[in-house]
């Protein structure tokens, strides 16, 4: 027992097992990352936050053995301002963001950093959460404004501010699973309107027991009345029927701005030659007459 307990607390190999450290890290960027592109799509939600919570514990209790190592005190410093990036890009998804936040506090407190930067530092982090929290809460309740939207509008040539709580599951994939027609349900002035847009259903990541649905760059092809039958229907695996009008994958994730463009390198061009062509053959008929 004792050279048990003497090879565990080795340096050598505490200082091996604080790289492990690094894994969490990358681990939680990941998940603020998801959080952020996607839509979180639980199978098993009582057994995904088991795994989830078992997996934070024992990262959390790896670390706090091997505190005082330089890879975990690395790490100590930059999980709490992932945590803030979960907590502002997943607001309201507190299952995911809570134990994180736990175990990025309780490591950060008791890494090897001085008592006198933890203070700092500390004091910084809370000051971030609270405010970030608090602008968050304010600018999504009374401006309607998001990070998604903001980050959507200078990406995107669409405004995605998608409220999730909206959003209907029965989507409509096309053979190849490569594409699917999503649906939003949403109250506006008084009357129900009908979102639809096509997500890159290929970029899915699928974890245990949930599957992180990309949204992010996904295109809106409609906007009607909830009552209205518009007949959506796939096409092969790349052209959409909907309300009529059949679309190309092509056209429906080419930018708006670059069609504008091209018609205006185009069609419009031409315009202005042949209307002075047609002016000079008038004046010339006009001469001989």
């Amino acid at each position: 027992m004792e050279k048990l307990l003497k090879f565990l607390k080795n340096k050598w190999f505490l200082l091996g097992i604080s790289f492990l450290s690094f894994i969490y890290a990358f681990f939680l960027g990941t998940i603020a990352l998801r959080t952020f592109d996607s839509y979180l799509e639980v199978e098993n939600f009582s057994a995904m936050m088991v795994l989830y919570v078992f997996v934070n514990f024992i990262f959390g209790v790896l670390m706090f053995f091997t505190r005082k190592q330089i890879p975990t005190v690395i790490t100590a410093l930059i999980i709490p301002v992932e945590s803030l990036i979960l907590m502002i890009v997943g607001f309201g998804q507190w299952h995911i963001i809570i134990p994180p936040v736990i175990v990025s506090a309780v490591i950060f407190l008791s890494c090897g950093v001085g008592e006198s930067c933890k203070t700092v530092m500390g004091t910084l982090l809370l000051i971030m959460f609270v405010a970030g929290g608090l602008a968050y809460s304010v600018m999504s309740s009374y401006f309607g404004i998001s990070v998604r939207f903001v980050a959507t509008d200078m990406f995107t040539d669409q405004d995605q501010d998608i409220d999730f709580s909206a959003r209907s599951t029965d989507y409509l994939v096309t053979e190849d699973g490569k594409y699917r027609l999503v649906y939003y349900s949403e109250q506006k002035d008084e009357r129900l309107v009908t979102s639809y847009y096509v997500e890159e259903a290929f970029k899915d990541k699928e974890y245990p027991f949930a599957v992180f649905r990309r949204t992010f760059g996904c295109r809106r092809v409609l906007v009607t009345a909830y009552e209205r039958d518009v007949n959506p229907h796939w096409i092969g695996n790349d052209k959409l029927s909907i309300d009529g009008e059949i679309m190309t994958i092509e056209d429906i994730f080419t930018p708006k701005t670059d069609e504008a463009e091209e018609t205006s390198s185009g069609e419009e061009t031409k315009k202005p030659s042949n209307t002075a062509e047609e002016t000079a053959n008038n004046t010339e008929a006009e001469t001989e007459a």
